[in-house]
């Protein structure tokens, strides 16, 4: 979780850079926070997975790769959505 926190900072760090300075400031907050939000998820899951998957005796590699990719892609959409509405007031 810490490596995916620390990547998510630095893109987030970049992302809100950029898109404060494309659009304003709201906007690159939006887009900074869910960055770290969304690696820092990504991280914590594909660490676990595999994990989990052996304990119920499933070869990892196979269990791991298309739930995370969905999982992931799922709730960062959600979390996307959730801090745009925090952050802008929608």
């Amino acid at each position: 979780m810490r490596v995916g926190f620390l990547l998510g900072l630095a893109l987030g760090l970049i992302g809100f850079a950029i898109a404060g300075a494309v659009y304003s400031f709201d906007i690159g907050l939006v887009i900074g926070l869910t960055l770290v939000a969304v690696c820092s998820l990504a991280a914590t899951i594909g660490g676990v997975m595999p994990l989990a998957a052996r304990a119920i005796r499933v070869d990892p590699a196979v269990f791991s790769n298309p739930f995370i990719t969905t999982f992931v892609d799922a709730t960062g959409l959600v979390i996307y959505f959730l801090i745009a509405k925090a952050v802008l007031g929608l």
